[in-house]
């Protein structure tokens, strides 16, 4: 392949890739009203008295310690409460007085068809991570972060009292739903002021769905009132142009300015989201690695995470003096759940934007999700809906690729004459355009056509794409063969063939993918008839032909629900192509004579199209 071909290659490659971010910071997400942290402040004069921040928040310290968050042993026993309704079960610990398991009931923790294993268990939040979500943790304000548990009548109660005075507790109350309150309380019941060191509220750790999630969707967001910002692991690793050689990893985020409205720790298709009432200090994300599978077990299943890590997050709060009675209260709006639009786009301070719906193909995905959801509840099988889905766009966007179609047909007809202007002026380049220019005007031909469509639905194809990654709705659906539509539709594993870059599992084999390998068929199929522009350049043309191969290879393990759209959006083009031939005119065929319409005055021009 030439240099052209090269470059058409990465310049597609990079709008694959990059569009999305392009697109955030052409359209970045829209403003949003802002709870007024004050005026949240303002039902507890005390608390916003000695609450105020200082200027300079960045400097405060935090109660873990800056770097990696060292987890504490424990020297009594682990004694926990169970609180639950319909939806969630929240295991409290009294090792740091906070949540050590938050099981969503009606979500399993595992959809693979051959594993039976994890039947009948539900999947988690803060699965595996070292330390409980919702607690102010193990430090000063708790010293050594043994709490007292009991039930109450709403919920649950912990509670430490330290040698100073200072009584720490927090309550637990669940309702019907996801969401659910905690309110922390520092009271000073001794005979002297306490002052009270800066200090975290755990929010939770965001951790691998299971032992084989490689984690690409997952990480913290938290929210300024204007824009959402995500810290993942392509934030941590901080690589430039892919090398993290040349980069210094991070190892701990920091931000906020007394501004944070929620914060967030999530997974591929889950999320638990703190909305605390008054607007702390600032977030602060740690990575913390997780232990790794050894070396028997990553021989034995090579599809097991080599580098887990959990994102350890929390909200900071600044230094403050309590009088002795004063007490300071702080309640959070919690939400446990699915990355469910549908939950949760009923709360006022955005938490739907940890669905990171962002930017133009963020609009599309949403609108590609209310549409899909529309159709389900007409038809009750996801994967069917997404076939409609996809038919339905393609008829929206029939007119364009159908004129587009005729037009590159009719350009193809008229190439013997463009080819005799440019061999006419070869050595006048500029000449050269000129006249292909009035010719091409003459003829009614729009260079542009073939490209219109491509334009136009690509932020679609880019909608599609992150939307189906990250749809709960997908999870655990079958379809046809495939048992889960938010997995590749493996029906065999072949032995000894995991080595195979991008295809193969070390370890495992070489899974069978029946969706990815129809995609290829379709894609195949639909180049062969699809006419190519007759300016491209060849090598151009065979990058083209052979790029259907290419994608098919990147994305031969992912979702089933991502290729059946591809393969279905494929099968409708090819309907599309042989319905624009067979209504063409006598004449307009391949090899029939065509007489080009000229102007008065002109000679006709009569050839034979190629």
């Amino acid at each position: 392949m030439d240099r052209k071909g090269i470059a058409f290659l990465a310049v597609c490659l990079a709008g694959m890739v990059g569009l999305k971010y392009v697109a955030d910071f052409i359209w970045p997400t829209p403003t949003g009203a802002r709870p007024d942290a004050s005026a949240a402040a303002s039902s507890n004069a005390p608390l916003s008295k000695v609450n105020a921040p200082p200027a300079n928040t960045t400097q405060m310290a935090p109660a873990l310690p800056m770097g990696p968050v060292t987890v504490p042993t424990f020297q009594s026993a682990e004694e926990s409460l169970v609180l639950e309704n319909d939806l969630l079960r929240l295991t409290f610990t009294s090792h740091g007085g906070g949540a050590r398991l938050i099981e969503l009931k009606k979500y399993p923790a595992s959809v693979d068809c051959s594993d039976t294993s994890a039947k009948g268990v539900p999947s988690a939040l803060n699965r595996f991570a070292p330390l409980p979500a919702l607690t102010l943790g193990v430090g000063p304000l708790t010293g050594d972060g043994l709490f007292n548990l009991r039930k109450t009548g709403a919920g649950v109660h912990a509670e430490k009292a330290l040698p100073n005075g200072l009584v720490v507790s927090q309550d637990w109350a669940l309702s019907n739903g996801y969401f659910f309150e905690t309110v922390v309380t520092v009271e000073n019941r001794g005979a002297s002021a306490v002052s009270i060191p800066p200090h975290d509220y755990v929010v939770g750790s965001a951790t691998p769905m299971d032992r084989r999630d490689m984690a690409e969707v997952q990480g913290a967001y938290w929210f300024n009132g204007e824009k959402a910002e995500q810290i993942n692991k392509a934030w941590f690793a901080n690589a430039t142009l892919g090398c993290s050689t040349i980069s210094t990893p991070r190892s701990e985020f920091s931000g906020g300015n007394s501004n944070v409205v929620w914060a967030a720790v999530h997974n591929q298709f889950f999320a638990l989201i703190a909305q605390p009432d008054q607007s702390p200090a600032g977030v602060r994300v740690v990575d913390i690695p997780l232990p790794v599978p050894s070396a028997s077990e990553l021989a034995a299943d090579g599809r097991l995470n080599p580098q887990p890590h959990a994102y350890h997050t929390s909200l900071t709060y600044p230094a403050q003096t309590l009088q002795p009675g004063q007490k300071v209260t702080r309640k959070h709006t919690i939400y446990a759940g699915p990355k469910e639009y549908s939950q949760l786009k009923t709360s006022e301070k955005q938490i739907d934007l940890v669905m990171d719906f962002t930017g133009i193909t963020g609009i599309c995905a949403k609108a590609l999700l209310l549409l899909l959801n529309a159709v389900h509840s007409l038809i009750p099988s996801y994967g069917a809906s997404i076939v409609v889905l996809t038919i339905l766009i393609k008829l929206a966007f029939w007119p364009l690729t159908n004129a587009s179609t005729r037009s590159m047909k009719r350009m193809s007809t008229l190439q013997p004459q463009m080819n005799a202007i440019r061999e006419k002026y070869k050595s006048d380049p500029a000449k050269m355009n000129q006249k292909t220019m009035e010719f091409m005007k003459e003829h009614r031909i729009n260079p542009m056509a073939g490209c219109l469509p491509l334009v136009l639905t690509f932020p679609v194809f880019i909608g599609f794409f992150f939307m189906l990654r990250t749809a709960i709705e997908l999870r655990g659906e079958s379809f046809l063969w495939c048992c889960d539509l938010s997995r590749p539709d493996s029906i065999y594993v072949v032995p000894g063939l995991g080595f195979i870059p991008l295809l193969g599992i070390p370890g495992i084999g070489l899974p069978l993918n029946i969706m990815p390998v129809l995609y290829l068929a379709t894609a195949w199929w639909q180049s062969t008839l699809t006419p190519v522009s007759p300016q491209m350049d060849p090598a151009q043309q065979k990058m083209l032909k052979y790029m259907p191969v290419f994608f098919g290879v990147l994305f031969y393990n992912y979702s089933a629900g991502l290729t059946l759209y591809w393969t279905t959006q494929n099968l409708m083009t090819i309907l599309q192509t042989k319905i624009t031939k067979s209504n063409e005119g006598p004449g307009t065929g391949t090899g029939a004579a065509v007489v080009v319409p000229v102007q008065p005055g002109r000679r006709k021009i009569s050839s034979k199209s190629p």
